[in-house]
């Protein structure tokens, strides 16, 4: 196993900020996966068994994407589902399914629990982790590993990113888009632009500082990224954030709205841009103020993070970099050890 203290933050105040720097090269060594192993995983996704893929905390956000994703390529059900609530899920499943555990450590204790009931009966699990030698790893058919080096802050950054690369790979495959491994490529010089542009997030930053509560909302897949845009702000700086599908805003949220309230909005220009932009006008009319991450900008944001334009499919890991900026830096303005957050730890080993 990796000890924190054998690995160098380098030039860095934290091994957070080094993990969300690296970013660049650990999204392109996720593409080095072992091709046979690879090619068996792909094949079990087109087998037609039920697929239900599952994870906890930022890895579930991974697990919502790439059941959104997935559903377009394969002609069996997907499932996603938090590993902690499995109960219901288990039922469902039996040899004709099909199970794609998430986990960065490898150790999640609800994860293990869900594997290895489901191992009796006959259910295939193809899983997606990070630490070589882990017990996820032993009880899986097929494996893929993310290939990011270890992770040392409690919150996942790098680990997050490299399991959505290694999503984007099956999907390429499965779609079969000839330059996916190019694309990658291209978003890991994008991610270094986003990086050098962080000294233009700082009056976000004291925003953000001040706030009690802050909305994160997207649409489509652009929802998972809400929901981990508001748990990195949580670990991190402390501050209660929500993660939400930008439609639901007028089913309770907008009772919250008050004048400054930020509002975060993933919104690049795709098909969802219209509607998420309506949500935030709702917003901005109850007195929000909205930051907008978008490709481009727009007169409704009050303050806009630019990100490159890319593909649709994309948009996700390229949204999130500014979110795990914001939060690292927000952590530093109010004092905070962003790669120890208080009652946090790295691996989830009790139930």
């Amino acid at each position: 196993a990796w000890e924190a203290a054998d690995i160098s933050k380098e030039e860095f105040s934290h091994h957070t900020i080094k993990e969300i720097h690296e970013q660049s090269s650990t999204v392109k060594t996720a593409l080095n996966q072992d091709k046979e192993e690879f090619e068996k995983f792909v094949k079990e996704l087109l087998s037609g068994k039920n697929i239900f893929i599952t994870g906890s905390g930022s890895s579930f956000h991974i697990a919502l994407i790439f059941k959104k994703m997935l559903t377009k390529f394969v002609k069996s059900q997907v499932q996603a589902f938090l590993s902690s609530e499995s109960e219901e899920y288990r039922e469902l499943m039996n040899e004709n399914s099909i199970l794609i555990p998430i986990s960065q450590s490898g150790e999640t204790a609800d994860l293990l629990e869900v594997i290895r009931n489901l191992k009796d009966k006959g259910v295939t699990i193809l899983s997606i982790y990070n630490t070589i030698g882990s017990s996820l790893s032993r009880v899986s058919d097929i494996s893929l590993n993310l290939n990011c080096g270890p992770e040392i802050g409690v919150a996942a950054t790098k680990s997050f990113t490299s399991q959505l690369a290694i999503v984007y790979k099956i999907i390429f495959e499965l779609g079969k888009v000839k330059d996916g491994n190019e694309k990658i490529e291209e978003l890991s010089k994008q991610i270094k632009e986003i990086i050098s542009n962080e000294k233009s997030l700082h009056e976000i930053i004291e925003l953000l500082n001040e706030s009690n509560d802050v909305y994160f909302l997207g649409r489509s897949i652009h929802h998972p990224i809400a929901l981990e845009g508001a748990l990195k702000l949580k670990e991190l700086a402390y501050i209660h954030a929500e993660g939400m599908a930008a439609g639901e805003i007028k089913h309770g949220t907008l009772a919250l709205v008050e004048e400054g309230t930020p509002a975060i909005i993933i919104n690049p220009k795709d098909e969802s841009y219209e509607d998420t932009m309506n949500n935030a006008i709702e917003m901005k009319a109850r007195g929000a103020r909205i930051i907008g991450i978008s490709s481009e900008n727009n007169e409704v944001y009050d303050y806009w993070i630019k990100i490159p334009k890319v593909d649709n499919i994309l948009y996700p890991l390229i949204e999130l970099i500014p979110l795990q900026l914001l939060a690292y830096y927000t952590a530093i303005r109010r004092k905070n050890n962003p790669d120890y957050p208080r009652n946090l730890a790295k691996s989830v080993t009790v139930k």
